[in-house]
């Protein structure tokens, strides 16, 4: 018998779409979920882009099982394929909250809208020592086949409420209205909902929930979740195809997501530039180098990477406002700015981001009011001018994946 396993992920809000990746040991699905086992808070209907997504892993039967860390490796690697593709995404499979919990299978009561209500479950179908379950009400001939027992009164309901929230969504009314000073007067139809697009009822919700990799089809664009109440939801959700053949260092890939997962931008630099400190020493024997200080180990560390040529393209490629920002120099929350990026000629791109990077760096991590007797650029945490490392977050990023992708060639020869 198959076995589907979900793992939770981090900063996946609003994914809104499917990512069916493959190529490493198990084909893994992405896609959005609704967290918590909604019963008496369930709802008609929900927005794509408001919902979580998990990571869904197939073994089936006779496949080697995978431990929790095991399988949180592989989606690693899958969603770190995914970041270099997308450069807005933020998802990871590190958590600071779980929402997943493990059911007492002996107990009469499962929990249910986030552990907040006790239903009683009891499987008369299946379960050989339940003899009978019977209504108190002698009137109430009530089947019930379902095991959560509430749900055989409460589908009908649900039923109803839907069917009657999904004629909503097109009911139109006449209206008169005059104009004002104000406002445009108005005289005709008008709809009483406009739903932005994305909408989504509970059973596709569900559906979309219970999708498999097996349900993948091989290139296919999208899946079908056409709605059988209303016309106003959407009728299907696209699929994104990604193929990964490297498995890559799960030290490197965790300094990297926590880079990426982090909102806060002093930390995230820090996760970022942690991936290309592991390198310091071993960037500059590799370029048969002499670097016995730190500035001039990262140096080296951003030539291994890349070429000043590739500086030159990647800073072409982003947008205008942020080269507009490289320009001009960075203020701290001390009276020190940082030295803005100004290479004299592109042969010292590599030189001058080892350096701005560096300077970045030192005010992030050292608090020393000065140095020296010469006061120091510091960055205090929460503060606006902590706002002001945001520009060197892309580089950050773009190295960091060019880090753990040499990596892998240096130990894969």
């Amino acid at each position: 018998m198959a076995l589907n396993v979900k793992l939770q992920l981090a900063n996946s809000v609003g994914l809104s779409e499917l990512l069916m990746f493959e190529g490493l040991s198990h084909k893994v699905l992405v896609h959005p979920t609704i967290h918590g086992e909604p019963l008496i808070t369930a709802q008609a209907f929900y927005y794509l882009e408001q919902l979580e997504s998990v990571a869904e892993i197939r073994f089936e039967h006779g496949d080697a099982a995978l431990t929790h860390q095991q399988m949180e490796y592989l989606v690693d690697n899958y969603l770190f394929e995914y970041s270099k593709l997308n450069k807005e995404s933020k998802v990871s499979t590190k958590l600071v909250e779980g929402k997943y919990w493990e059911s007492d299978v002996c107990d009469f009561y499962m929990q249910y809208d986030q552990r907040n209500t006790e239903a009683l479950v009891l499987d008369s179908l299946n379960d050989k020592s339940v003899h009978w379950i019977k209504s108190l009400d002698p009137t109430d001939d009530t089947d019930f086949s379902d095991w959560c027992i509430v749900k055989n009164y409460s589908d009908p309901i649900f039923q109803s409420y839907l069917n009657s929230m999904s004629n909503l969504l097109n009911k139109k009314v006449s209206v008169f209205v005059s104009p004002t000073e104000d406002a445009v007067g108005y005289m005709g139809k008008l709809r009483l909902l406009k739903p932005d697009y994305g909408l989504i009822d509970y059973y596709q919700a569900q559906k979309i929930d219970h999708l498999t990799t097996r349900d993948i089809k091989p290139g296919c664009a999208s899946v079908d979740i056409k709605s059988s109440t209303t016309e106003t939801a959407i009728e299907s959700i696209p699929v994104r195809h990604i193929r990964l053949v490297k498995e890559y260092s799960p030290l490197l890939l965790s300094y990297y997501f926590s880079g990426l997962k982090e909102q806060n931008f002093l930390l995230a630099f820090v996760g970022f530039y942690n991936v290309l400190e592991y390198y310091f020493e071993e960037a500059p024997i590799l370029l048969s180098k002499q670097a016995k200080v730190e500035i001039e180990q990262i140096k080296c560390v951003v030539e291994l990477l890349a070429t000043c040529e590739d500086i030159e393209n990647f800073i072409a490629a982003q947008e205008p406002s942020l080269t507009a920002k490289l320009r001009s120099n960075i203020k701290s929350s001390s009276s020190v700015e940082i030295s803005k990026f100004a290479p004299a000629s592109k042969s010292e791109n590599i030189n001058e981001l080892g350096r701005w990077l560096y300077e970045i760096r030192c005010a992030i991590v050292h608090s020393k009011k000065t140095r020296k007797g010469k006061t120091t650029a510091i960055f205090e945490p929460y503060s606006s001018q902590s706002q002001n490392v945001a520009p060197a977050l892309p580089f950050l990023k773009w190295l960091a994946a060019l880090c753990i992708e040499k990596d892998h060639e240096l130990n894969n020869p």
